[in-house]
Order: structure tokens, then sequence, then C-alpha cells
């Protein structure tokens, strides 16, 4: 019988064709595919463990001229941002490490004999990631617990990785509802000149969203706003409408950019309306607040969330070049 072509439109539509004869939840999972994280039932009703994969990969996530120290710090930054996104606190890290060889004869595996993939390589520069790994590890609370390496192709580096919520519930994308405020934390747009290496993941901030009940929704920004809401909105099974000249922006961002540039890693959630004005007096940390938006109980046909015609889209890998 001949492969019939999958929906390569997006990665969502490729993830939801790969995973959609998954069964919806197993023995201990309490929410699978589809959220920032796994979520897997406790030592008591009031525990969750959350679990995490992320990857970051060459000429993907960064270049051969990144600093080698912020390559492991992003790598790691970027799974316990997922984690911060649930309200969690992380726990423990594995590290699995893609290494391609310079002049190797594995047939199977041609390896690149570029200058980077010999700087990839390097033992100075492995140290300086590791190190980079292991500062990350530090400032975030993470136990770094072993791993595994490979040849590859490219360079990479991937993070599997525990958190926790204990006293209250993470928080979903799935559970946003009519009427609810739209929020994201920080600014948007512009992180490609160096704010995506060295971000700084909100996790005192989504613990207190989510052990204060402020957050009916949340989840961390890394496609763009304008590929992140619609995941939010879909999930809840909403519509939502933006305010678009309240967006906050970097410095030298325009719209499009604090809709699509993507990797901000601020965090976006939702609130009840009449609990606007306590978030705004109790909030205590740092980084700015702003309301952005609201989302609506509105449909279009059978879909949860249809975007406008002039609606911004954000970042896709399977559309990026």
């Amino acid at each position: 019988m001949p492969d019939r072509t999958l929906p390569f439109r997006s990665e969502d539509a490729l993830w939801q064709e790969l995973t959609r004869h998954w069964p919806v939840c197993q023995g201990n999972v309490v929410v699978g595919v589809g959220d920032d994280c796994a979520v897997l039932r406790g030592d008591s009703p009031a525990h969750h463990v959350l679990f995490k994969t992320d990857i970051v990969v060459q000429d993907a996530h960064f270049t051969a001229a990144t600093p080698p120290r912020l390559v492991g710090r992003k790598a790691l930054c970027r799974a316990v941002s997922d984690i911060a996104a649930m309200g969690g606190r992380p726990g423990a890290a594995l590290v699995t490490l893609g290494l391609p060889r310079p002049g190797g004869g594995d047939s199977a595996l041609p390896s690149p004999s570029s200058a980077a993939s010999a700087k990839f390589f390097s033992a100075n520069y492995l140290r300086a990631v590791y190190q980079g790994l292991k500062d990350a590890a530090a400032e975030c609370g993470v136990s770094l617990a072993g791993g595994e390496t490979s040849r590859a192709r490219q360079f990479f580096l991937n993070i599997a990785l525990l958190g926790e919520t204990r006293g209250y519930t993470p928080v979903l994308r799935s559970t946003a509802r009519p009427g609810d405020l739209i929020w994201v934390t920080g600014r948007l747009g512009n992180t490609q000149k160096r704010r995506h290496l060295t971000f700084t993941p909100r996790l005192a901030e989504g613990q207190f969203l989510a052990a204060e009940s402020f957050a009916t929704a949340m989840m961390d920004i890394s496609d763009g706003l304008g590929r992140d809401l619609p995941r939010l909105a879909r999930a809840s099974r909403l519509g939502c409408s933006l305010h678009y000249a309240t967006i906050p922006r970097n410095r030298g961002a325009d719209l499009r950019a604090a809709m699509s540039d993507g990797e901000d890693f601020e965090l976006l959630f939702t609130t009840a309306i009449d609990r606007a004005d306590e978030l705004r007096r109790r909030w205590h940390f740092p980084c700015s607040i702003t309301c952005i938006g609201q989302m609506s109980a509105k449909h279009t046909g059978r879909r949860a969330w249809s975007p406008p015609e002039n609606w911004i889209d954000g970042y896709d890998h399977l559309k990026q070049p």
C-alpha cells in the first residue's frame, strides 16, 4: 500500500500526525502530548512530577561563532523554561551530546571535515560547553545526573529534565476560560542579537502564578507570540483577541519581531479578569507584566481558534530556511 503524504504544513501538524494514535494517558501519566511538559502522578495527590526534553542543534539554535559556554547555558535554560511555564521547580537533568568528528571514515554517517566540526570536537570547546551547563544548573537549582554521547552530522545537546510541583497543581495550556485576560512577562522580539543565549527562565514568577492560583493557563514563548498564543487558544478550545499596541517590545523590535522572532522565553498566561488588580498589586518581580488581550468563546467552524487575515505568525522549524 503506498505511503500517503504526511501533512507537513507546520511543526504542530507534523506532531499531531505522528502522535495521533498514542494513548491519551496511561499508567501514571496525567498529561501527555500537547503541553510544555508531560505531567506524572507524584507521591501524593498534591504532588506532580514534570518531565521535559529539549534540544539545541548547530545552525538552528546556535552557530560555530556562538561562545561555547552560552551554548551549554541555552541548552539547559530552554528546558528549565518549560518547567517554569507549568509553575514547577526543576530537579535532575540528563545531557545527550551529539558530536561531529572531522575526517571520520564512517560511510554510514559521513562526518564533515570543516573547521567548524574540528572546533566542536576540540576538548577546550567541549569543556566550555559543559561549564556553561554547570553554571546554568547552579543558577536554576538543577542537578546534572548523567548523560550519553553519540556520533552525529551536526553538533547538538539534548536535555531530559525532571521537575515537580508540590502543594499545588501544574498550570496547563488547556485551562483558560472565556473572558480571561492574556498577559506576558518582560518584553518580546529582537532576541537574536544575544538575549536568546542569555535569558533567565522565569522560575520564581511561574511558581508564584501557579501557587497563588493567578494563572488559569500558562506556557512559555519559544516560537513567538504569533505561534504560541494560538497553541494556548486551541488547547483551551477558545478564541482570543490581542491589543497590538500594548504588546511590550524590546528596543529595536517592531510588531512583527515581537510576534514572530521566537526564543523570547517569557511567560504567556491568562488570569480571571476579577483578579487583575490583585495580580498587579502583588507582583514583586523585577520583570514587568503586561495585559495584551482577552480570551473569547468564539469558534470558527470545527476549529477552536482561527487566525484573522492579518495575523502575524511565529517561528516554525519546518517553514524556516
